[in-house]
């Protein structure tokens, strides 16, 4: 498969996310051999990936995953995206806030078959909690410096 290929398929997947289009079409997009680090550092297979992404998903509504640029080299392809969203439902540590968010994330993304066989993700999720105010930010005190 072409690196461009590689490209279109991750964008197409993870601008899919919390979308009907993604729910019944995850076996175009994952390899059998599918591995994902999920959120907690787990490393899930295939079914409790789709089982913990679709769960995931519907804490939230207003979805929108935007790829704002790739890079792909041999069997790997990085996507830098923003993610937006509404938290409407509990997320692990996370009471349903009801308000909204916009954080940026990366991920990698191995091609085997013209398939993802791993994914490694990584969100800015101190950002997100700030956010959904589930946690406060850090306040910087200023010093005054004698010159």
């Amino acid at each position: 498969m072409d690196l461009q290929k590689q490209k279109q398929v991750s964008k197409e997947w993870h601008e899919a996310f919390g979308t009907d289009t993604l729910t019944n079409n995850y076996d175009k997009y994952l390899h059998d051999n599918f591995l994902a680090d999920f959120f907690g550092g787990q490393l899930v297979n295939k079914a409790k990936y789709i089982e913990l992404d679709q769960r995931f998903a519907l804490a939230f509504r207003n979805n929108k995953v935007t790829v704002v640029e790739q890079i792909a080299e041999d069997n790997k392809v990085v996507s830098v995206m923003t993610w937006t969203a509404v938290q409407i439902a509990d997320i692990p540590d996370i009471p349903a806030t009801g308000k909204s968010f916009e954080i940026k994330g990366i991920a990698i993304d191995y091609f085997k078959d013209g398939k993802v066989v791993k994914h490694f993700p990584l969100f800015d999720q101190l950002n997100m909690m700030q956010q959904l105010k589930a946690v406060s930010k850090p306040k910087i005190a200023h010093r005054q410096r004698d010159i």
